[in-house]
């Protein structure tokens, strides 16, 4: 059977560079599919209210995109996801997105396990900036298992591929690794649970890595310094079992607030009338 594929597409560029990437690599993969491409910044997607509703009823109250999105996605069998840089990072409309899917964490929208590639485009080399990140964090917040995350230069569209054989071969070979079934290898001075090379120094030669948030130390060998993370009981998305502790944990908070809000409403209500609203 033919394997679907779902590729975000996170710039409202027509034929611009993560579209062509995207297609260029699903040239390359070996399984027979069929690609479904979703343009993300065409989509009305609102922003989470943060009422809780999904997580009580199992619905959202927002019409809008979101459940014609999320429905794609869980019935792939993997997903590509690619977003150019702005200012930095990874367009805004993936953090709104992110943040409506409270949703995938139902068996309904779940999309836990499925193999995931991320690509980055920025325009000027070294200047991608955290835009990787973003999609990294995406992918392990809502339990993607990540075979490949690249970086790729061209402000123009088209202009990752044009003079540029390196980048050509790159896509081609990302081709093979979407339904690969080999252990993805980590460099030694990446976080040794997700692969991230980003980190946070807390002091004491403690650290954090800033996508898997899991602490650890780094480790000097003599000749190389290499990270050793461990997991962080603590965590709420690393593990299936920890983003189900998670759901639990806001459900109880809406419960909560329901016991508390009179209370609540003692400390916001004096500041209900100041300011001036734009």
């Amino acid at each position: 059977m033919k394997k679907n594929i779902v590729a975000l597409i996170l710039s409202p560029r027509e034929s611009g560079n993560c579209e062509v990437l995207t297609k260029e690599i699903c040239r390359h993969i070996p399984e027979e599919h069929e690609l479904t491409l979703v343009r993300l910044t065409s989509k009305d997607i609102k922003p989470c209210k943060g009422c809780y509703a999904c997580l009580v009823s199992g619905s959202c109250p927002l019409d809008d995109d979101f459940l014609e999105v999320a429905e794609a996605m869980a019935k792939s069998d993997a997903l590509i996801i690619a977003s150019p840089t702005y200012f930095i990072g990874a367009n805004g409309v993936l953090k709104v997105f992110l943040d409506r899917c409270l949703q995938l964490f139902s068996a309904k929208f779940s999309v836990r396990g499925k193999p995931v590639i991320n690509l980055v485009t920025a325009g000027i080399k070294g200047e991608a900036g955290y835009s990787e990140m973003m999609l990294n964090s995406f992918s392990l917040i809502l339990g993607l298992k990540l075979r490949a995350s690249e970086i790729f230069y061209g402000a123009l569209p088209g202009e990752i591929f044009y003079e540029n054989d390196e980048q050509l071969q790159r896509a081609e070979n990302l081709g093979s690794k979407l339904f690969s079934t080999e252990k993805r290898s980590f460099a030694e001075w990446a976080c040794p649970l997700c692969g991230s090379d980003v980190i946070q120094l807390l002091g004491e030669n403690k650290i954090q890595c800033v996508v898997c948030r899991n602490y650890g130390e780094v480790v000097n060998d003599g000749k190389n310094l290499k990270l050793k993370v461990t997991l962080n009981p603590d965590n709420i998305f690393f593990t299936e079992e920890q983003a189900g502790r998670h759901g639990l944990w806001l459900q109880e908070m809406k419960s909560r607030f329901m016991q508390l809000r009179r209370k609540l409403a003692e400390i916001t209500g004096p500041y209900a009338d100041e300011g001036k609203w734009l």
